[in-house]
């Protein structure tokens, strides 16, 4: 049971019991790290409240924050907390349309910004009542609800560190975040100070590593999402050392330098590094090339001999694994699953990924790998916490203190619930006799195709993604008499002794295998093989990089319509060959 009641509580319990430890890591001009202990943290946002206060932020006032990740973020975060205020993050990549929905829902007053331009964003700017921007140059003539307010000088100088008067019950509103998953608009969630802790008390054994010092991190994943923000909770409880990353594109720069023990990002990064290094692999002369990916295959083996190679490999790759620093224990992927292949080949280099589950409904992660038990291929066992459960259909069901009360505005919440308190997932199930969950499905994504059959196209994709020059796969059969499957791959694949026509045909010879296993109807007849990567600015993957069906639907619609045309008839050339649409888009049959 937590000694804090509240998230304020924390950060001064931590204050006071270990005022001396270092709490987080900001960079320098001079490319310095500088540490930031927990009593100074502490006086700074203390000083910081004080500052809001006299701004309008209060108890049960709707602070949103946009921004790039930094320690200002923190620091605006913690401040408001302890004044009561109710924490909204944006994500300043988001659309606008998204944006104005998410200020009208919240009923946001205050807005804090570190750039101006983020106002360009609003269709309408009196609905704030507040807007502070931080750590930026003021305007000769600014509007007087614009209020620029300087971080860095919170900490020079004399503060005021007289703690704010605690008006704070568990119970109260901590943060609300947004979720419209992959359509639709966004919907509010509340979460209260008790279940943010719940999820801090579920997450701490569950990674044992935060809580044994010493123990780095970086903050380098957007601060408007909440796991993000739940991550450095996790640390101030634990007494983990965070790094803040403020450039995120530097990040593998950095990692040298913070040297983290645990590492926590989403598929993709993990996939684009990979990508560089297979792309390097293949630039090497053939016969290294081949005792490299024989070390490699060799790795991936369970065996005794696995193990061997897969501490030999930590030094015979290097040049790789160096990357993420001296320390790492094991690296930590959630928001979409990793690929089988991919997560067998970090292994086989020393390099242990761990996925989690979670649901925005749920605040308290539901599940997840551990380092002492892990089971690639699954998202873990279930959090302390949570009750976990198997509707008829295999929906997968929860139920815990992290649970949500219905989304903001919903007059009737207990739709939202199955029953006894449980709320369905969205995602079809196994849990096998150890308690490992293996997601085989998004419901909403199940269609039927002509032939009456039911297709869960997340199973094809995972089968079609464990190929490493697979980017990603949509499959596509909705209404039709069978499917076909965009899939996007990386030219940097291509070998040097290789054409594209070639390195097309050699990924759908290994795709054709991959799916041999699958029933007739669930085995895609055909491919769109696509050069271009599917991407959050064209709106094709959501922010945390989620697949955007419908829209990845229509930008490929022509590409769609050609190759089921050309696959029904019997005289076309695609039957006995690929066919080349336009530099980034090659249709070839399977």
């Amino acid at each position: 049971m937590s000694r804090y009641k509240t998230l304020p509580d924390l950060l001064k319990l931590k204050a006071h019991e270990h005022p001396d430890d270092v709490a987080h890591w900001i960079l320098n001009t001079d490319g310095t790290w500088h540490p930031i202990s927990y009593l100074e943290f502490y006086r700074e946002v203390t000083d910081l409240s004080w500052k809001l206060k006299t701004l309008g932020v209060e108890k049960n006032q709707v602070v949103a924050i946009m921004a790039t990740t930094s320690h200002a973020w923190e620091l605006i975060h913690h401040a408001c907390l302890s004044l009561g205020g109710i924490v909204v993050g944006m994500d300043p990549n988001e659309n606008p349309d998204q944006l104005n929905a998410i200020v009208k829902i919240a009923n946001t007053k205050i807005l804090a910004i570190d750039q101006i331009e983020y106002l360009d964003k609003f269709q309408d700017l009196s609905q704030f009542e507040t807007i502070i921007v931080f750590n930026a140059a003021p305007l000769e003539d600014q509007p007087d609800k614009l209020k620029f307010l300087d971080t860095s000088k919170t900490a020079a100088g004399e503060l005021n560190d007289t703690p704010q008067p605690d008006i704070l019950q568990p119970s109260d509103i901590a943060t609300i975040l947004f979720t419209s998953g992959t359509t639709g608009m966004p919907k509010g969630i509340a979460y209260r100070h008790d279940q943010i802790i719940a999820a801090i008390d579920a997450i701490l054994p569950t990674y044992p590593e935060l809580s044994h010092q010493p123990c780095h991190l970086a903050c380098w994943l957007p601060l408007s999402n909440l796991f993000q923000r739940i991550v450095n909770l996790c640390a101030l409880a634990g007494g983990a050392e965070v790094y803040f990353v403020e450039q995120p594109q530097k990040i593998i720069d950095y990692l040298p330098t913070i040297n983290p023990h645990i590492f926590i990002a989403v598929p993709r990064f993990y996939e684009k590094l990979y990508q560089g290094f297979e792309a390097r692999l293949n630039q090497q002369p053939q016969f290294i090339s081949h005792c490299l990916r024989y070390c490699l295959r060799k790795g991936e083996s369970q065996s005794i001999i696995g193990t061997l190679f897969r501490t030999a490999n930590r030094q015979v790759f290097k040049s790789f694994t160096a990357l993420f620093g001296q320390n790492i224990r094991y690296m930590v992927s959630g928001s979409a699953a990793m690929p089988l292949w991919l997560l067998h080949r970090y292994r086989a280099m020393g390099l242990l990924i761990l996925e989690a589950y979670g649901l925005s409904e749920n605040v308290v992660p539901i599940a997840a790998n551990r380092s002492s038990e892990y089971r690639f291929g699954t998202v873990g066992k279930a959090l302390p916490g949570n009750t976990i459960a198997l509707e008829k259909d295999n929906e997968l069901l929860v139920k815990g203190l992290g649970i949500f009360n219905g989304y903001l505005g919903d007059e009737d919440p207990k739709r939202s619930f199955v029953e006894n308190y449980y709320i369905g997932t969205g995602d079809y199930a196994e849990i096998d006799t150890d308690g490992f969950i293996r997601l085989t499905g998004r419901k909403s994504e199940v269609f039927k195709t002509s032939t009456g059959r039911k297709i869960a196209p997340v199973a094809i994709e995972s089968i079609l993604q464990n190929n490493f020059a697979v980017e990603h796969a949509v499959v596509f059969g909705e209404n039709r008499k069978f499917l076909i499957a965009l899939v996007t791959v990386v030219s940097s694949n291509i070998t040097k002794d290789q054409s594209t026509t070639a390195f097309v045909q050699q990924v759908a010879i290994n795709l054709t295998q991959s799916v041999s296993d699958l029933p007739e109807y669930k085995r895609p007849v055909g491919v769109i093989f696509s050069f271009k990567s599917l991407s959050v600015a064209e709106q094709e993957l959501t922010t945390n990089l989620k697949l955007r069906r419908k829209n990845i639907r229509h930008h490929y619609e022509t590409w769609i319509n050609q190759l089921y045309s050309l696959l029904e008839d019997p005289k076309s050339r695609i039957h006995s060959q690929p066919i080349s649409a336009n530099q980034d888009i090659v249709l070839l049959k399977l």
